[in-house]
């Protein structure tokens, strides 16, 4: 089974629309959030990737309109295409170890996930 970077990656039309929205970001401070989405294709797949963006604060959503995505406090012109899709976020989950990518874990962040998990 693919991760969803597999998924967007091996397909050259995903690719090139997650490369046009990172250009908007980073050109104009915002992106066309839906057309990225829609060409997506695949419900699973939005969410796993709007939950990325969002996670790591690369992206937040426009107070005025759900299609647009604004940059986030994270947001770097340097983030990459790759890095921008998740690639190397394999090696944190199979390490334990945090990706440099990753925002810092809030006190007790991780104890709170184990325990909504074990609900």
């Amino acid at each position: 089974m693919l991760t969803w970077t597999e998924r967007i990656l091996s397909l050259p039309v995903r690719t090139a629309a997650v490369a046009e929205f990172l250009r908007e970001l980073s050109a104009k401070g915002w992106g066309d959030l839906n057309g990225v989405l829609a060409t997506f294709n695949d419900g699973e797949l939005c969410r796993e990737a709007l939950g990325y963006w969002l996670e790591r604060e690369w992206i937040v959503r426009a107070p005025s309109s759900a299609l647009s995505a604004l940059t986030g406090p994270a947001f770097s012109r340097e983030l990459t295409l790759q890095e921008f899709c998740g690639e190397g976020e394999e090696w944190e989950a199979e390490s334990g170890e945090v990706s440099p990518l990753a925002p810092p874990l809030r006190d007790g962040e991780r104890e709170e996930e184990q325990e909504h998990e074990d609900q």
